[in-house]
């Protein structure tokens, strides 16, 4: 017994020597497996990071536009784009970089032209309305090609730069209610030139430099006026605070818009420009307008909208003031704030329906005594309509109270015939029946 139990424990020993040595092989070959799944994913990782910074590299920070490919830390001066962009045009227009646009990056663009907008509220209450008569196609006929600066030069100074400050919306808003002072009366107003700089530290619903509404800068200018040019000066971002201090001239140098509206057809936005001047309207920045130099611009197959920091797509104020034709291609003379080294000494022929919103041109009144007599007039036409109207209604009340009264004379006479036949019968059956109980009575 003592020698079978001696060899089932010396076999029990071997077992267990045995199970130790599998699982010390499992656990090294288990840390194995581990130790090359973890070098395996350290290997994927710098092959994905690799692949990532290269192709950064290469294409650098992409458009925030699906399917774009202009980086946006390119610089809009950047002489393969301006290159890509001519070969690209067809002869159309040109490109080159400006002066406005040096070490600009489209990033700079991004952030630094964002912030102008419409309001989108046309036609609602307290909102901007469209212009009396924009359905009327009426009004005599209209020029192939017209140009503000050919009859009215004088109305029209360098054309400004913006510098690093979004306010296109100022600019063309100050800069056509001017040129309408200008053309409307010439003798009192000729060369004219607003404060822009004024709205950027004072009107208190746009942001200055940050930018503001096409739209709805001009209830400002209508309830406060605008100083000359040279009593507020373009500083831009450094610009000085709203303040009694914020210049020596008179208050009656202001002068003041009495209206603006809304236009929306072609031949109205030319109507308007060919007999009151110019107007301010919304344009897209594409990428390869920003180095336009000369021609008719028509967006290129390079050309991808620039979007700013909400990624919506950017705009910026201009005036137009003129149009023409070139080539069979119809376009708008664009005015913008860039400074007389961009396009056509800081002008753009702009091909009709590209990248001009002539669907929300904005026209404004300029207060002129010629337009002021035409809006009192206008007024006390509109009193006297009124009146009228006031006066129709108190009649009509009248006529439908007397008839009214009528109807209701009738009804009481008709219910007063049948109360009076009710009462006959009453009476005559009151009659049959006392004639019937003397006949019973005599029986």
């Amino acid at each position: 017994m003592s020698k079978q139990k001696g060899k089932t424990v010396s076999v029990d020993k071997e077992e267990e020597k045995a199970e130790k040595a599998r699982r010390a092989a499992a656990e090294r070959t288990g840390k194995k497996k581990k130790g090359n799944f973890k070098l395996q994913t350290v290997i994927a990782v710098g092959v994905v990071i690799g692949l990532l910074a290269i192709f950064l590299a290469v294409t650098g920070p992409s458009s925030p536009r699906k399917g774009g490919y202009t980086p946006y830390d390119a610089y809009v001066n950047d002489r393969s784009l301006i290159s890509d962009v001519t070969a690209k045009a067809e002869g159309n227009f040109t490109a080159a970089g400006s002066s406005f646009f040096n070490r600009f990056t489209l990033n700079d663009v991004k952030y630094g032209l964002d912030g102008v907008t419409t309001s989108n509220m046309i036609g609602l209450p307290g909102a901007v309305q469209y212009c009396e008569g924009e359905d009327d196609m009426e009004g005599g006929a209209i020029p192939s090609s017209y140009d503000v600066r050919t009859n009215y030069p004088g109305c029209f100074g360098d054309v400004m730069d913006m510098g690093n400050c979004s306010s296109s919306y100022a600019i063309a808003a100050a800069e056509a209610l001017a040129a309408r002072f200008c053309i409307g009366d010439n003798a009192k107003y000729g060369a004219l030139r607003l404060s822009s700089q004024q709205i950027l530290s004072c009107d208190k619903k746009s942001q200055g430099c940050v930018g503001g509404v096409i739209d709805g800068v001009w209830p400002y200018i209508q309830r406060r006026g605008l100083y000359p040019e040279e009593c507020v000066p373009y500083v831009g971002v450094k610009g000085p605070q709203c303040s009694k201090d914020l210049t020596k001239c008179e208050d009656s140098k202001k002068v003041k818009a009495i209206d603006h509206c809304v236009i929306s057809n072609e031949k109205r936005i030319k109507r308007e420009i060919f007999n009151k001047g110019p107007v301010v309207a919304p344009i897209y920045l594409k990428t390869d307008y920003l180095v336009y130099s000369s021609g008719v611009y028509t967006p290129t197959t390079a050309s991808e909208q620039v979007f700013g920091a909400g990624n919506e797509a950017i705009q910026n104020a201009v005036s137009l003031i003129g149009w023409g034709k070139s080539q069979g291609t119809p376009y708008w003379i664009v005015r913008h704030s860039w400074g007389n080294g961009w396009g056509e000494n800081g002008y753009a022929r702009v091909a009709m329906d590209t990248i001009v919103r002539e669907s929300y041109t904005v026209a404004p009144v300029a207060g002129t005594e010629e337009n002021i007599a035409i809006a009192e007039k206008k007024k006390e036409e509109a009193e006297s309509r009124k009146e009228e109207e006031k006066k129709e209604r108190a009649a009509r009340d009248e006529r439908i109270a007397a008839k009214r009264a009528e109807r209701e004379a009738q009804k009481a006479a008709e219910k007063e015939a049948s109360d009076l036949k009710e009462l006959d019968e009453v009476d005559a059956d009151e009659e049959d029946f006392e004639a019937e109980v003397d006949l019973d009575a005599e029986a």
